[in-house]
């Protein structure tokens, strides 16, 4: 039990917490008591619990429901930083249709100097187009991610009930 539980929560870089439900969908199914193992030991104590004890899986269940909160927790502050990345961005952006558009040099230098003035590091006035495109795409699949989770959660409190 203890090595699935590392295995469910330990966080990889390749692996969230979406899907996780079939795997607690698996380890119930592992509780549930087996006739054919009462039918070879009446006196075993899996015969009673099934291969892994249900009290300990509910307690799991609630690390892990917990655990995924966590995880949206921390996946919506960063759609946040997201957000006000690229609300600077587009700053930029508007700056630089005012300096398109404005007749004097001088109104021209004045933008191009405020766009300057909002650029982070490794950012220029040649890039910053495709790094608010990264920055978009970046948004879509943290939001399709936090959504996914949330209906993991779902799906993880249906089964516990169960």
């Amino acid at each position: 039990m203890a090595d699935v539980y590392d295995a469910l929560v330990t966080k990889r870089q390749y692996k969230t917490h979406v899907n996780i439900s079939e795997t607690l969908r698996l380890l119930l199914k592992d509780a549930e008591p087996s006739v054919q193992s009462i039918a070879l030991d009446a006196l075993s104590t899996e015969s009673k619990y099934g291969k892994i004890n249900i009290k300990v899986l509910r307690v799991l269940f609630k690390v892990v429901i917990d655990d995924t909160y966590y995880e949206i927790s921390c996946t919506l502050e960063y759609i946040k930083y997201l957000q006000e990345q690229i609300k600077r961005l587009n700053k930029i952006y508007k700056y630089e249709l005012k300096s398109n558009s404005a007749k004097k040099d001088k109104d021209k230098e004045y933008y191009r100097e405020c766009m300057k003035l909002l650029l982070d590091k490794g950012e220029s006035l040649e890039n910053y187009h495709q790094i608010e495109y990264e920055y978009e795409e970046a948004l879509k699949i943290r939001k399709d991610v936090v959504n996914k989770l949330y209906r993991e959660i779902d799906i993880i409190k249906h089964l516990e009930k169960q």
